[in-house]
């Protein structure tokens, strides 16, 4: 039951995000946005997207290395079939099999590992805030937007200082000493029960702090926080490749602003293909620079169909390689989020 409201939640969430995206659309003008699209500029777009990805199969091997010691070949894959299941897929489901795969494959902590998944999100979303500095600063000095930059840029770094001090001063122990101490005194069954979770709470806790392992080696962390820049580079270039397959005139800056505006719209819960927030997200952007809504919603479908393509013929190769059944996955992806 609370499964079929979730997704009817999800449904009307994408629902009122698809209105506001078709709302006084010229259908002809987008029509014929579309055709305009160049073709030749796909096989670019498409290789553009898979050295983006292959540099967070790298960032990921980085963030792990003390880890796991295997070649760039074995994560590579990994990470471009995680951005397809985070796209097919709904809450984050690609990082949850990342973790999931990984700690299986190399018989590790699979908690350890989402915990370097978060790490590296918290990396993405300093990249995307630096970003978006940028554009603000360069092209639209609106006070709301630099305050609102300022506050997500807060967040984020408040989130590195966190887990930087939850690996350098480790209290879970003695939190969970201190509650594990609490219910000793007592022999009743259901106090036994509560130990138990105490103690697995504990475990998970450690496992998940352990994954910020790379906080702890300066050089290696200026290394990835440079891979996560180039990452974050070759999404910019995804972005100007589409513009030029349309053959506008638009200031570089705007691609600033779509980045940052497309992140924070995945984060809002919808189906899959994240349709409706992403289109939005686009149309908002592109408004800024006084750029049509049918023109910004051509370019945001014709970038996220190449997306979806690509990743998806590099997620079906990999699944198969390895005997995975994309059915068995989303079960446990979603018995994992449960």
């Amino acid at each position: 039951m609370k499964f079929h409201i979730k997704k009817l939640i999800l449904l009307f969430i994408t629902l009122l995000f698809l209105y506001l995206v078709f709302k006084n659309l010229n259908f002809n003008l987008f029509i014929q946005t579309i055709r305009g699209f160049e073709l030749k500029y796909i096989i670019l777009l498409a290789l553009s997207i898979l050295i983006s990805l292959s540099f967070r199969g790298l960032c990921f091997k980085l963030l792990i290395s003390k880890t796991v010691n295997a070649p760039l070949s074995d994560f590579v894959p990994l990470c471009i079939s995680g951005a397809a299941l985070n796209i097919v897929l709904p809450a984050r489901a690609g990082d949850i099999f990342r973790a999931i795969y990984t700690g299986k494959k190399y018989d590790i902590s699979k908690v350890k590992i989402f915990g370097a998944v978060m790490l590296e999100r918290i990396f993405d979303g300093l990249c995307i805030i630096g970003m978006l500095l940028i554009g603000i600063f360069i092209y639209n000095k609106n006070s709301l937007a630099q305050h609102l930059c300022f506050g997500a840029a807060i967040i984020f770094i408040g989130g590195l200082i966190c887990a930087f001090c939850a690996i350098k001063f480790n209290k879970v122990d003695i939190f969970f000493t201190f509650l594990e101490k609490l219910c000793n005194k007592s022999e009743n069954t259901k106090d036994n029960l509560i130990q138990k979770i105490i103690k697995t709470s504990n475990n998970l806790c450690n496992s998940f702090i352990e994954g910020f392992e790379i906080l702890k080696y300066p050089k290696r962390l200026l290394i990835v926080l440079f891979v996560s820049g180039l990452i974050w580079s070759f999404e910019c270039i995804n972005y100007f490749i589409v513009i030029q397959g349309f053959n506008l005139d638009i200031n570089w800056s705007v691609v600033l602003f779509i980045i940052g505006f497309i992140a924070l719209a995945c984060m809002i819960p919808s189906t899959s293909i994240f349709i409706g927030p992403y289109q939005l997200a686009v149309i908002s952007a592109f408004a800024i620079y006084h750029i049509p809504k049918e023109t910004a919603l051509a370019i945001s479908l014709i970038e996220q169909a190449i997306v979806v393509i690509t990743t998806s013929i590099v997620a079906v190769m990999f699944l198969l390689k390895n005997n995975i059944s994309f059915k068995d996955l989303k079960n446990k992806i979603n018995s994992s989020v449960e």
